[in-house]
């Protein structure tokens, strides 16, 4: 069962999770200056809402947290409108990183036989899939220790909201005292484009190339242009 209050006790862990900001952009790859905000704000620039269901996070920019616990945190994007009336693509990017007691950085592939920290999906961890995954119909484009880039495949019209792309984070029983009072920061980044012209849209604006069907979905990203066939 995930936990969702405050617990105290040794060996606690504070997690500081904080939304970073949102952007829309058009086919002209005009970006709107980025919103700074906390995690009790839904409202970001340019008509993205990021929304939860998890009342303490919703509540709280930070909670203890005991490692072998499972915590609930849930988000989803959703295409608000506002002054920008379009369909859109969207990327989130999970940022994540520790820090120690004495806020010194943290370098968590130094230890292979831990995984400290497990956002994830249901029952699906994404320290355990790749890029190319689909994951509740997010793209997995890049991920790593501390970043996991995804691209909901379809395009959301105004009004429309997306599938989740986090609804918890396991940590590792076996932390260790080096965690003793260690922070761990869990932010969100979500970024759109226009679902007209999408594909040069991403390509100017999120630096990706998109394969997509003819629905529109997308099936692929790639960092490289494709070669065009002869």
């Amino acid at each position: 069962m995930k936990r969702k209050y405050m617990i105290a006790g040794a060996g606690a862990i504070l997690v500081a999770v904080t939304l970073i900001g949102g952007t829309m952009a058009a086919n002209n790859a005009q970006t709107s200056e980025a919103a700074q905000a906390d995690i009790s704000v839904n409202g970001l620039a340019g008509g993205i809402e990021v929304t939860s269901t998890d009342p303490v996070f919703e509540a709280e920019s930070g909670v203890a947290a005991t490692p072998g616990g499972d915590y609930e945190i849930v988000r989803s994007v959703k295409n608000a409108g506002g002054e920008l009336d379009y369909d859109a693509y969207f990327k989130a990017v999970i940022y994540k990183s520790w820090l120690d007691g004495e806020e010194s950085y943290m370098d968590t592939t130094e230890t292979e036989d831990v995984q400290e920290d497990r956002p994830h999906v249901a029952d699906t961890y994404y320290d355990e899939v790749e890029a190319g995954d689909i994951v509740n119909g997010w793209l997995v484009g890049y991920v790593d220790e501390e970043e996991i880039v995804l691209y909901y495949t379809k395009p959301l019209g105004v009004g429309e909201q997306s599938t989740n792309f986090v609804e918890g984070i396991s940590f590792a029983e076996n932390l260790g005292n080096a965690y003793m009072d260690a922070t761990y920061s869990f932010g969100i980044e979500v970024t759109a484009v226009q679902a007209n012209n999408g594909a040069d849209a991403m390509a100017s604006t999120l630096g990706i190339y998109p394969v997509m069907d003819e629905n529109g979905v997308i099936v692929s990203v790639s960092e490289e242009k494709p070669i065009a066939a002869e």
